[in-house]
Order: C-alpha cells, then sequence, then structure tokens
C-alpha cells in the first residue's frame, strides 16, 4: 500500500501555469523532490563506465538534448552518483531501427562476466565500455523485433530479457515518449508514455529464474536488490534523451 500511495503521488497532472520547460523542474516537482540529472547544456554529473571521461566521441549536448554519435564504440555514459531506492523520469527518441536504453542498478564489478570464452579480445575490450545493470530497453519494435521469436522479452519497455512488457502504448519513431523507472524496496515498475508496462520483485525466485535463462546468469547478484549507477546505452544508432530527472524515495 505504501508504494501505491507513492506511484499515484508522481502522476499527479501539474497545472498548466506549473509546467517546466524541457530540462527544467516545476515549483511542484521540486517540492516532490525531483532532481535534474541533465542540465541541456552540458555533461555535469556523467562520466565513462569505469571511471572514465565522458566518451566524447559516442555523445554529444545538442539543442538541449545528449545524443549519441555514430562512433561505433558503444561507450555508455553514467551517472557519477549511484542510487537505490528512486523514481527516475525521462524522454527519449529514436528513428527507424533504433536501438538504446537507460540501465540502473549499474555495478562496475558486473563489467565483463557475460563475455562469452570464445569472444575475441577486441570484442571484449570494446563490449569492457558497456555498463551491466538491469535495463529498460528502448527499441523500434516493428523494425528490430518483428521476426524475434523472444520479442517480447527484448521489446521497448521490457526489462530487458527478464520481464516483458504488457499492454504497451505506442512509440512514436521520431518523435518525443516519455518513460519512467520506480525502484522501492524489492518492487520494481516500467512505464510508457503514461501507463505501466512491467512490474517486478527483485530478489524474487521468478525473477531470478528468468534471469538463469539470460546471458546475464553469469553476472554474480543479478536481480538482487542493490545501490547502482544509472547509464544511457549507446548501441551504434541515433537515440536522444532530454529532462532526465530523479527523486529519491525513502
Amino acid at each position: 500500500m505504501r508504494f501505491l500511495v507513492i506511484t499515484l503521488a508522481s502522476g499527479l497532472a501539474l497545472s498548466a501555469a506549473s509546467l517546466p520547460s524541457d530540462n527544467q523542474l516545476s515549483a511542484e516537482e521540486k517540492a516532490q523532490g525531483w532532481e535534474l540529472l541533465f542540465d541541456g547544456k552540458t555533461t555535469n554529473g556523467w562520466e565513462g563506465f569505469m571511471n572514465t571521461p565522458v566518451p566524447k566521441q559516442s555523445w554529444a549536448v545538442e539543442d538541449g538534448a545528449i545524443r549519441t554519435l555514430p562512433d561505433n564504440s558503444g561507450g555508455d555514459m553514467v551517472t557519477v552518483e549511484q542510487f537505490e531506492n528512486f523514481e527516475l523520469s525521462f524522454e527519449w527518441k529514436l528513428l527507424e531501427h533504433g536501438n538504446s536504453g537507460v540501465k540502473y542498478m549499474v555495478q562496475k564489478d558486473w563489467a565483463g562476466p557475460s563475455f562469452r570464452p570464445d569472444w575475441p579480445e577486441s570484442f571484449k575490450a570494446r563490449a569492457r565500455l558497456r555498463a551491466t545493470g538491469l535495463e529498460y530497453q528502448l527499441l523500434d519494435d516493428r523494425t528490430l523485433n518483428a521476426n524475434n521469436p523472444h520479442s517480447a522479452y527484448s521489446g521497448c519497455a521490457s526489462l530487458y530479457l527478464v520481464v516483458p512488457p504488457l499492454n504497451k502504448p505506442e512509440v512514436q519513431l521520431g518523435e518525443w515518449n516519455t518513460s519512467r523507472i520506480v525502484i522501492w524496496g524489492t518492487h520494481g515498475e516500467h512505464w510508457l508514455n503514461g501507463k505501466r508496462v512491467v512490474s517486478f520483485e527483485l530478489n524474487s525466485q521468478e525473477l531470478l529464474d528468468q534471469v538463469q535463462k539470460t546471458k546475464f546468469k553469469n553476472v554474480p547478484g543479478f536481480g538482487i536488490k542493490g545501490r547502482g549507477h544509472i547509464a544511457l546505452t549507446h548501441h551504434n544508432s541515433p537515440a536522444w534523451f532530454r529532462s532526465i530527472k530523479v527523486r529519491r524515495l525513502k
């Protein structure tokens, strides 16, 4: 019941006078404890994975958004801070064939354990630039997932490979969409364009059993509640993010 109150409160409509512009907080949001993770101008508060500088060959700030650059490195951006119980809201945009994601509970000691032993060293080196964590998948389902037999588990808004989305609203390619991630205690939710589409329980046997069916089975502690970074994923296709904001839940 306590979590239900949080969920409903976060969805209250703001008055027209208090609606924030892109990358800004309204007075009501500030009162609710929201913080901006992106100021619309710089990458302050972000870094590359494994305590490296933001990969400027992979990301740029353009027209009030963070966007990917086609450098083929796959380098991810992560928050300097870590979060445990939180509500994250962000706007995003993909084009046709788009593929990206927002990861959370990112653990730096998870880098690499999901590698297959037959992968060449050059591929492993590139993959180490990618953060490992639970992922809110962002995807053009119509072109990249149409013939995938496991499409439900890798579709847009899924908890990637672990929990499929249900009854999700349409995603508009080339236009801004809104998503939310909520983690409070062991309970988690994904929202897409105002609708809850994923609900799960960290630490649960059901979730951990599904993890064992994925590439994350070799990642110790994957699916167990923890504190971690938030990451924007670079998959070598155009993706834009803005109005990234978080509030810490107690």
